[in-house]
């Protein structure tokens, strides 16, 4: 189910961008640290009943990268470009006695400035404005470690949301598929900073955790060869 959910998703994000001069979807590593998620869980894991734990002995090891599945697009306006993005990511990891499921979602604006060096390739720096939002639940196992174990005897949730800036620089290659239209490779890499404190919901205490981090970005893109001209050449730059 989890899979077919995804799929669906990720259709809907691929078809957002073709609105546009460009868009196509994407693939993210967020390369995030998971330490405090890590020691929260671990101590949730390890404590007592009496001391609001669940009494395991195990520790919880989420590793990076976090994957980010999504679609973007944008067009030129004038000699810088202007477009939007949306992703999502889901993660899930357990210890002995205690399971737990985390899903993010981003949406972003982006300005970009792309430069032409030779002909149908790109270098695009770019600034994102990025609002994310979390959800991390936590749960027992005495039911298997099944995504959302609702019927377990130990049950945590923690939400937050916040707002991030992320810089960055995009290479793209591309080739022509008609006279006016065209499919390119590209590869961006970025740095993402939050500008706001998480802003926790849920049980306390919350992880310290958040989704800053480098991100490394791989994705397929289609365009009108129109929206990449401003003076009537294959790129105009």
């Amino acid at each position: 189910m989890r899979h077919t959910i995804r799929a669906v998703v990720i259709g809907v994000l691929s078809l957002v961008p073709f609105c546009f001069g460009y868009g196509g979807f994407e693939v993210t590593a967020g390369f995030v640290d998971f330490k405090g998620l890590n020691d929260n869980f671990t101590i949730l894991n390890q404590l007592d009943s009496a001391n609001g734990g669940i009494g395991g002995t195990g520790s919880f090891n989420y590793r990076g990268p976090l994957w980010w599945y999504g679609g973007s697009g944008g067009d030129h306006v004038g000699p810088v470009t202007l477009g939007g993005s949306g992703a999502f990511a889901a993660r899930a990891n357990q210890a002995d006695s205690l399971g737990s499921e985390v899903a993010a979602l981003r949406a972003s604006f982006e300005i970009g400035y792309p430069y032409s060096p030779v002909e149908r390739a790109w270098v695009r720096p770019t600034l994102e404005l990025a609002g994310t939002g979390m959800a991390i639940y936590a749960h027992s196992k005495e039911n298997g470690a099944v995504v959302g174990n609702f019927s377990g005897r130990f049950k945590r949730w923690f939400a937050t949301w916040g707002i991030g800036v992320a810089p960055g620089v995009e290479a793209m290659g591309s080739m022509p598929i008609s006279d006016e239209s065209y499919v390119g490779l590209f590869v961006k890499a970025s740095y993402f900073i939050p500008v706001t404190r998480s802003a926790w919901f849920g049980d306390k205490p919350p992880p310290d955790f958040d989704l800053g981090g480098f991100a490394l970005q791989i994705g397929l893109r289609f365009g009108k060869t129109a929206s990449l001209s401003t003076e009537g050449d294959e790129f105009g730059y």
